[in-house]
């Protein structure tokens, strides 16, 4: 789904995008990292985080966004970056071989995709045997899920459940995990591990 005005510019704003480098940072740290390694961002927006992880980490990165404004405007400025890319692509039908990447990142991404279970289908797709995926979104708790049923044509409804026995059925393992409940919604954050 692409994103509104005020969202967007929302997703744009420099500060949003310090925030979301720092939490990323925060995730990096629990996997182990080497250079060259194939990095996916599954919706990048602005680029920032793929931006700062091509150029301190030197992994060949890879952001990609449905909302072809986004990816344009990630796209300018990275002519001293030559280990980054961005390109529109939907996240429930990623356009890259099985088995490509070495870490696949998404960041509040999930709860913006209806068919959010065929775009993590496809992040376990294109992530290698052994590949790491970080993930961080919201979780919806259940009495929420029941009622956003009527919404769920423009949003993902994703609850802890959901996306546990998503994890469990097709042997990841989690190497961190964080859950912050909040009143509608939980923030969920997570490292997991494709397992061969």
């Amino acid at each position: 789904m692409k994103l509104g005005k005020i969202e967007k510019w929302f997703i744009i704003a420099p500060q949003r995008g310090r925030q979301t480098i720092n939490r990323a940072e925060k995730l990096l740290h629990f996997i182990n990292m080497k250079e060259k390694q194939n990095f996916l961002e599954v919706g990048c927006g602005s680029g920032a985080v793929s931006k700062h992880i091509a150029q301190k980490y030197l992994l060949n990165v890879t952001g990609t966004d449905v909302d072809t404004e986004l990816t344009q405007r990630a796209q300018k400025n990275i002519d001293d970056i030559q280990n980054v890319r961005f390109q529109a692509a939907d996240a429930a039908d990623l356009p890259f071989e099985d088995n490509e990447f070495d870490i696949v990142l998404s960041f509040y991404v999930m709860h913006h995709i209806s068919n959010w279970l065929d775009a993590l289908k496809e992040i376990k797709r294109v992530l290698k045997p052994n590949g790491y995926f970080i993930y961080s979104d919201i979780l919806f708790p259940k009495w929420v899920e029941k009622i956003g049923k009527s919404f769920k044509h423009n949003y993902g409804i994703t609850t802890f459940h959901d996306l546990n026995s998503f994890i469990e059925k097709n042997n990841f393992s989690t190497i961190h995990s964080s859950l912050k409940k909040l009143l509608v919604f939980n923030h969920y954050e997570a490292v997991y591990q494709r397992n061969e």
